[in-house]
């Protein structure tokens, strides 16, 4: 039996409603030549950072925000306002109340 010239393929299908997706498929789209080499490293480096898994959980990604808004506050970015609470509704989280109306106050 003569040997295949068969190379083993896989095929990726993206969700272009998906912006992660989305940008993948631009990073890809720009680096015809080297495709298959930022693929293995992606996937190396995800399997082999024990932190890669939760970059972008919804506790990292709180932290993250959190981090920010601190920053812009210590630069004078950002002021926090307190927000009203309407008669009978129980107390706002402070930290989350303050973040959101100086969102709010377009500050």
């Amino acid at each position: 039996m003569a040997a295949s010239n068969h190379r083993p393929r896989i095929s990726l299908q993206f969700n272009e409603f998906d912006f992660r997706h989305r940008k993948v498929l631009e990073i890809l789209r720009a680096r015809p030549r080297n495709m298959t080499d930022l693929v293995v490293n992606a996937i190396l480096h995800f399997v082999s950072c024990p932190d890669a898994e939760q970059e972008y959980d919804k506790e990292s990604i709180k932290k993250l925000i959190r981090e920010v808004i601190l920053e812009m506050s210590a630069e004078g970015s950002i002021s926090f306002a307190s927000a009203p609470t309407a008669p009978g509704e129980p107390p706002a989280n402070p930290d989350l109340s303050d973040m959101m109306a100086a969102f709010r106050s377009g500050q």
